[in-house]
C-alpha cells in the first residue's frame, strides 16, 4: 500500500487554513496544522514531513526567517511558500533561500494541488539515496538526514560520500580519493576523513558497517 504524504501546513488564517486542509485531505493527504511558528517548531519536533507550505507572513515571525534559520539546515523536507500575488520580492527571496516553489495567494487549487505533486515527485526522484526506511542522502541538495533531520557533514565529507555513492560498484583507493579532495597524492588526510564519516553515519544514523575497507582495494559503500 501507497505511504500518505504528510503535509506540515502553517497558515495563520484559520479561514484558508480550513480551506486549504479540507481539499489536501480530498486528495488523501495527511496534515497537521500550525497557525505560528512556534507551532510548526512543535510539530516538527513530533512528526516528519513530506513537504510543508509555509505562509510568509506570521503572527509571530516571517515565514523567511523561519525557513533561512530553522527549516533549511536542520529539515530535508521541500516548501513552498504561500504569498500574496502583489509581493514579488517575497517570492524572490523564498526562492533565492533555496525553497522549492511558492504559490500566490488568493490561489487555484489545482495550481496548488500540482505543485505539491510535482516537489513530492522531485525529492522522490533519483536524487535521494535511501540507506534505509529513515536515513537518506540528496544528492542534489548534499544533505545527509536520518527522520528528515539533517546529519552536519563537512564539505569534505560530503564530497566523499557522494564518490563512494557514484562509485558503489568498485572499490576505490586513496590515490582516487586524495585527487578527488584536491589533497597530495600520498597523503593519508582522507583515510582520516572517511574514518570521521563513518562515525557520523554509526553515531548519528546507526549505519555501522555501510562504508567497509579492504586492504590492496580500498573503500566501498554497501546499501
Amino acid at each position: 500500500m501507497t505511504k500518505n504524504s504528510h503535509i506540515l501546513l502553517v497558515e495563520d488564517d484559520s479561514t484558508l487554513q480550513a480551506l486549504i486542509e479540507q481539499l489536501l485531505i480530498k486528495n488523501n493527504y495527511i496534515v497537521s496544522r500550525a497557525g505560528s511558528i512556534e507551532e510548526a517548531k512543535k510539530m516538527i519536533k513530533i512528526f516528519s514531513f513530506d513537504l510543508i507550505l509555509l505562509d510568509i507572513m506570521l503572527p509571530d515571525s516571517n515565514g523567511l526567517i523561519f525557513y533561512q534559520e530553522y527549516i533549511k539546515d536542520i529539515i530535508n523536507s521541500p516548501v513552498i511558500f504561500l504569498s500574496a500575488l502583489s509581493n514579488a520580492d517575497d517570492r524572490v527571496a523564498g526562492l533565492e533561500l533555496g525553497a522549492e516553489d511558492y504559490v500566490g495567494k488568493p490561489f487555484d487549487s489545482r495550481e496548488l494541488l500540482l505543485k505539491i505533486k510535482k516537489n513530492l515527485s522531485s525529492s522522490n526522484s533519483n536524487n535521494i539515496i535511501v540507506f534505509n526506511e529513515n536515513v537518506q542522502f540528496d544528492l542534489k541538495k548534499e544533505k545527509l538526514t536520518n527522520n528528515k533531520l539533517v546529519i552536519n557533514l563537512t564539505s569534505n565529507e560530503i564530497k566523499i560520500l557522494k564518490l563512494l555513492i557514484k562509485n558503489s560498484n568498485q572499490f576505490l583507493n586513496r590515490e582516487l580519493m586524495n585527487k578527488e579532495l584536491n589533497l597530495d597524492y600520498l597523503s593519508r588526510s582522507s583515510d582520516m576523513q572517511i574514518s570521521r564519516l563513518r562515525m557520523k553515519l554509526k553515531k548519528y544514523c546507526g549505519l555501522s558497517e555501510i562504508i567497509r575497507s579492504v586492504h590492496g582495494k580500498g573503500y566501498k559503500i554497501f546499501y
